[in-house]
């Protein structure tokens, strides 16, 4: 009685097997893929605009006190991702994101044993509310804030700064994360007008 032919059945229940027969150096790249997709899905990163956005806000108009301008453009950019208007007129926005206060500051966080500056603190904060197209409070006054410590070299002031630009950056992208956490918190608005008494 003749031998049955070979099947593939070894080579779909062993992975190593056939990770083997696949061209040299493809298997190390194979398994990167595999640890960089499960160490993202265990720190619960998502692609940018899933899962995040605002349930209940379709448009919003940006108001109040000047803001550093990149902060704006973030802002703008991350929400209008999201599927949300940004309006230049308040009338013709859901809602009004007005911004009472925004500070950017520096200052010495150590001292080095010759009284020299060792480390610098960077902080970034905005106060803001949240209206209703008639201008009621939909978010009471709230403050978003981040801030990084950094060693500064008093010798290569250039790359002190080109640190401080790349952390200014990073803090703008928490602190429009931390807004748009605030705007999921609002829920839908009553619709109709309420029967008269």
């Amino acid at each position: 009685m003749s031998e049955s032919p070979p099947t593939n059945r070894k080579l779909l229940m062993a992975p190593d097997l056939f990770l083997s027969r696949c061209r040299p150096g493809a298997t190390g790249g194979v398994w990167l893929l595999v640890l960089l997709i499960a160490a993202l899905g265990g720190c619960g990163w998502q692609l940018r605009g899933q899962g995040d956005t605002p349930q209940h806000v379709d448009s919003l108009h940006i108001g109040g006190r000047p803001v550093d301008a990149e902060l704006l453009r973030e802002l703008q950019r991350d929400l209008e991702a999201l599927g949300i208007a940004v309006q230049d007129n308040a009338n013709a926005a859901q809602y009004s994101l007005v911004v009472l206060d925004q500070k950017s500051r520096k200052r010495t966080a150590t001292l080095s044993g010759r009284a020299r500056i060792s480390e610098l603190e960077l902080i970034e904060e905005v106060r803001f509310t949240v209206l209703a197209q008639d201008g009621s409070e939909v978010i009471p006054p709230a403050m978003v804030r981040d801030d990084r410590i950094f060693e500064y070299n008093e010798d290569d002031v250039l790359a002190a700064d080109d640190e401080a630009q790349l952390l200014r950056r990073e803090m703008r992208a928490n602190l429009v994360r931390q807004i748009i956490s605030y705007l999921q918190r609002i829920g839908p608005r009553p619709t109709g007008d309420a029967p008269a008494p």
